[in-house]
């Protein structure tokens, strides 16, 4: 089935390279991914060479340390030259701060992060939590353009504290990624299901009413379930990323950057 939409932006996230600081490894083992999705990214000393080749967009991620972030510190300077000699662009997927990341400033494009409503659900997924006004202030002192993810039915598909977060959001954000849990092989959340299409719905039509630029991310499940999302969300949504229809892409790279790029305005005038 096609379907025709009008003023969506499409975006095709593979024109961002995923670099992971730490490997394969993550000592967290989350419920929802289980240090899965780290497989399929490339290394930090693979960079340069990507660069070389053309690559000029990356997303810094990888698996959490003990202090819930990704161990980017260490790295800083090598990212900072190889940002300047081949012109680079960088979303950093930076964890679950909880004081200000002033060694950002100058250097990522963005700042993607995840966020909980509920302390409780962060820790059935993670085994561990952060107080969401805290991860809400680090992000709010970063003078670095910010974009807030939630993740819809990521406690084994249920809806839980997706409301209330963003509710939260909407008072400090103007620009939220949806994306949709995936039941992934190996994790302890396997046999989930994905959430309900009705319920993922309603969501949607709540966040459109609550931000101005909401987008549906690259995380959904495969198959007929992505098409029937995609047909779903459409009239809420303002960008589709993967879209199962054929179209012409309005971007190749991660939504946060374009957010970045297109200087969306974020973030509320409050902050």
């Amino acid at each position: 089935m096609i379907f025709v939409v009008m003023g969506l932006v499409f975006i095709d996230p593979s024109g961002t390279i995923p670099i992971s600081l730490t490997g394969k490894f993550c000592r967290m083992n989350c419920a929802h991914c289980g240090g899965h999705y780290l497989g399929h990214m490339k290394t930090l000393w693979e960079m340069e060479q990507l660069a070389r080749e053309g690559h000029k967009s990356f997303l810094i991620s990888g698996g959490l340390e003990e202090d819930f972030l990704v161990p980017f510190r260490k790295y800083l300077n090598h990212l900072r030259h190889l940002k300047e000699r081949y012109g680079l662009s960088y979303n950093f997927h930076v964890g679950f701060p909880q004081s200000f990341m002033e060694d950002l400033e100058g250097l990522a494009d963005v700042v993607s992060f995840d966020f909980f409503a509920d302390p409780m659900v962060m820790e059935a997924v993670y085994g561990f939590s952060v107080e969401p006004v805290k991860l809400l202030d680090a992000i709010a002192r970063t003078r670095v353009f910010a974009v807030p993810h939630v993740t819809i039915g990521i406690l084994e598909g249920h809806i839980s504290h997706e409301y209330e977060a963003l509710k939260m959001l909407s008072e400090r954000f103007s620009a939220v990624v949806l994306n949709v849990f995936i039941p992934t092989f190996g994790t302890k959340f396997s046999q989930a299901l994905p959430p309900d299409l009705s319920r993922v719905k309603e969501l949607f039509s709540y966040t459109a009413e609550k931000f101005d630029h909401l987008v549906l991310g690259c995380m959904q499940p495969r198959g007929e379930y992505r098409r029937l999302l995609q047909e779903s969300v459409k009239e809420f949504a303002n960008v589709i990323v993967k879209p199962t229809f054929k179209v012409d892409f309005d971007f190749k790279g991660c939504c946060a950057l374009w957010l970045a790029k297109s200087r969306v305005e974020v973030v509320r005038r409050v902050r």
